[in-house]
């Protein structure tokens, strides 16, 4: 049973929640209004095979194991928006979903589907984790609403802040939350800083640079979060204005900023212009290894206007 803050799932069965599952809060019964949210990855092993992982290995809740899923999971599951920012599709992260975008098509989303991905396959492993909801930062102390989605997973009466839904530059590992000092994670050294839960949550995450400078990177609320509190928030998520695409690679990291791609090398980054779609195209299916179809791009670039994609349908079967 899965608790999340006063809210208790149920009923079960076989791990999948039918349609009238109940939840209860402390003074009486209520049914989720959508329980496709609440089923599991429809399979595990493929899941884990997405990420690079053998699906028969043994990833039984542990900090090394979390670390390991992690890492995995950041090399192979790009943060990307092409469905808000290009095929004009709505976004969803309802796992079956996520399952057909990230496993079948080898995609990648923004944080509320990552994280999202990241969790089911957490909860398919034995793990005991909930998402939390919370404001980026970025070292700047202008105030954003509240826009992104992280985890938390309990490990042996720990608690850790697991967040993959960045691409790259974010702890690629578990950071404790309730360790005051600095953290090595993969060679980036992170804090958490604690305050009084007002509007800047419960906790931050801190940055730290070799120079000795330092950066808040964001801040959430510590309360766990059922996983219906995001959908609201998620049609609220303006992402269309800028596209991206960011991949954490073995040498560094893969990067389509609007109408630039970028590779950097360890300390070099090598850079060229996108001109086209064709060449976008062959950006994600060879850099990404992404499956997308054709006919999601408009034939001028960079998109100028909204393309309905029943209309790409049919123009690309002309």
């Amino acid at each position: 049973m899965i608790v999340t803050g006063t809210w208790e799932i149920l009923a079960r069965s076989q791990g999948l929640i039918e349609k009238e599952t109940a939840m209860t809060l402390e003074d009486g019964r209520y049914v989720i209004g959508r329980p496709e949210y609440y089923r599991p990855l429809p399979h595990l092993g493929m899941a884990l095979e997405r990420i690079g992982l053998d699906p028969d290995g043994d990833y039984s809740p542990s900090k090394e194991n979390l670390q390991k899923i992690m890492l995995a999971h950041i090399m192979t599951v790009p943060y990307e928006t092409l469905d808000s920012c290009d095929y004009m599709r709505k976004v969803d992260f309802a796992p079956e979903y996520l399952f057909e975008k990230f496993v079948l098509n080898r995609r990648g989303g923004y944080c509320y589907e990552i994280n999202g991905f990241l969790q089911a396959i957490l909860e398919g492993l034995g793990y005991e984790c909930y998402p939390l909801s919370g404001r980026l930062l970025f070292g700047q102390t202008v105030f954003s609403p509240m826009g992104h989605r992280t985890t938390v997973v309990k490990i042996d009466g720990r608690r850790y802040l697991c967040d993959v839904g960045y691409g790259a530059g974010c702890a690629e590992g578990p950071v404790d939350i309730d360790d005051p000092g600095i953290q090595d994670v993969l060679g980036y050294r992170f804090s958490i800083r604690h305050h009084d839960g007002a509007q800047f949550g419960d906790i931050t995450l801190v940055k730290h640079a070799d120079d000795g400078t330092e950066s808040d990177f964001y801040c959430v609320y510590l309360h766990p979060h059922t996983l219906l509190e995001f959908i609201s928030s998620n049609e609220r998520a303006q992402l269309s204005d800028r596209r991206v695409v960011r991949l954490r690679t073995e040498t560094g990291s893969i990067v389509v900023d609007g109408t630039k791609f970028r590779r950097k090398v360890g300390k070099e980054v090598f850079e060229e212009e996108i001109t086209s779609y064709p060449q976008f195209y062959k950006i994600l299916t060879q850099e990404f290894n992404m499956i997308v179809p054709r006919w999601s791009f408009s034939d001028t670039w960079p998109r100028e206007m909204a393309f309905d994609e029943a209309e790409c349908r049919k123009e690309a079967m002309r």
